[in-house]
């Protein structure tokens, strides 16, 4: 009996796990789509007042900064493609979404692609996932 009741805590576990990545790999989905569809109120929704938004080249935004230069057209996302995510969450309450990310963007007029490994912060905050902090660095 007692391993009958180990075996399916240890799988009800699993499964919350399970749905708490998933749960996060969709949240990092909506940031990208967001991205590129230049929707401020989803971002708005997505990101913590307290983000820090690091670019490859040192450029730091706050989530306000963020959504003023897509509004404003400073940065356009173009394309956003995540390959060989690892997604980790801790205590259910952290997670991180590590990725190599292919980024095209509009800048001063220009097309450039980016070549990039990403990392994103997120906490679970009112029944959702909020992210705190990213960075990334050209490969």
């Amino acid at each position: 009996m007692r391993k009958l009741i180990t075996i399916s805590l240890l799988f009800i576990y699993g499964s919350v796990f399970a749905q708490d990545e998933q749960s996060l790999k969709a949240a990092a989905d909506a940031f990208h789509n967001a991205l590129i569809a230049r929707d401020t109120m989803m971002l708005k929704k997505l990101l913590s007042s307290k983000l820090v938004y690091g670019h490859s080249n040192g450029w730091r935004e706050t989530r306000q900064e963020m959504i003023n230069n897509l509004y404003n057209g400073t940065i356009q996302y173009l394309k956003i493609q995540s390959a060989d995510e690892q997604l980790t969450v801790y205590n259910n309450r952290i997670g991180l979404v590590r990725a190599t990310l292919d980024i095209d963007v509009i800048m001063e007029g220009k097309t450039l692609p980016f070549r990039l490994h990403g990392l994103q912060v997120w906490v679970w905050e009112n029944k959702k996932w909020i992210m705190l902090s990213r960075q990334s660095v050209k490969l």
